[in-house]
């Protein structure tokens, strides 16, 4: 194939399609967690945190919440992905073994805000959110007045540590030391290593209980009903195959999710084929490339409950 513009111009058509066909096609998981935040800048400081609106009787004067007070500040970063096609493939009619590459490339980019998420979650034990401490700690003090809490845990996933960590959030209270009436949608988010239990925990209409005798022996077992069921959704997530032992517990029917996805820039295709690029002029070769500014970051630690696992279940 010769190559010149008209000929480069259809292979950025070819590439794309194949870019854009798995990016949009992709599987996501981060809606489900995160409030989606239009970034006009690098830096997003939100300064509503921690100031989550409460009804309470008009004395005369509207009583306003300073919302400055409360701020915390979100960093975005720029990611990219490249792939060089050499001239001479093009040339010789080779360019299709690029296919896969450039529909990975998409599927790639679509994924990454989860990675990021992921990685946010995990992070949240040594990570400062608005309260001043981590995201998961057992000492939150809300700024705005309100109750003191606990979210961190450190006990593996069992039934009891489950249903101390669903009490937990169901008894958080707002601003004005009232219920904050959670537990609308439950999520315990597990690794793989999990998924089973998970689905015992909070799927299983019936479970297995023990049967001992006077002394104490374990002499067989009855099915039971499972008081737990419905409870949460059980959500195990490849992302976190990292963390075996690691869980979580989310709110996620809540107007505001526990986490922020922020973007300042969609990750968009594009592509370097100009002659008179240096690059091309150097190497023979033509990029293809996607690139974008976003990430993920923290909002109310109010709506999670998180452990590490690294102590024995309860």
């Amino acid at each position: 194939m010769q190559v010149n513009q008209a000929t480069l111009a259809d292979l950025y058509k070819t590439f794309r399609v194949l870019y854009m066909e798995a990016y949009q096609g992709g599987p996501v998981v981060r809606p489900q967690f995160c409030t989606t935040i239009p970034a006009p800048t690098m830096e997003v400081f939100l300064k509503w945190l921690g100031a989550m609106p409460g009804m309470k009787k008009f004395l005369g004067e509207l009583q306003i919440r300073n919302l400055a007070a409360h701020g915390f500040p979100t960093y975005l970063e720029k990611f990219a992905d490249a792939v060089a096609v050499p001239e001479e493939d093009i040339e010789n009619d080779t360019y299709g073994v690029y296919n896969p590459m450039m529909s990975a490339m998409g599927l790639a980019a679509r994924q990454h805000p989860d990675e990021l998420l992921a990685n946010t979650m995990l992070g949240g034990f040594s990570a400062k959110c608005y309260t001043g401490k981590n995201f998961f700690d057992n000492n939150h003090e809300p700024v705005a007045g309100g109750q003191k809490f606990s979210n961190l845990h450190t006990y593996k996933l069992s039934v009891n540590s489950f249903r101390d960590a669903r009490a937990n959030i169901k008894n958080r209270k707002n601003a004005e030391r009232r219920p904050m009436g959670l537990g609308i949608d439950l999520v315990l988010v597990v690794s793989p290593s999990n998924e089973t239990l998970a689905k015992q925990i909070v799927a299983a209409d019936l479970i297995a209980e023990k049967v001992t005798n006077a002394g104490g022996s374990v002499v067989g077992g009855v099915a039971v009903s499972n008081m737990d069921a419905k409870s949460a959704r059980a959500f195990a997530w490849s992302q976190l195959a990292g963390a075996p032992d690691a869980w979580f517990l989310l709110e996620c029917g809540f107007p505001i999710k526990p986490f922020s996805y922020l973007e300042n820039k969609a990750t968009t295709f594009s592509s370097l084929t100009s002659p008179t690029s240096d690059h091309v002029f150097k190497k023979h070769e033509y990029l293809y490339q996607a690139f974008g500014r976003y990430n993920t970051g923290y909002l109310l630690p109010e709506l999670a409950e998180g452990s590490d696992g690294s102590t024995a279940a309860l």
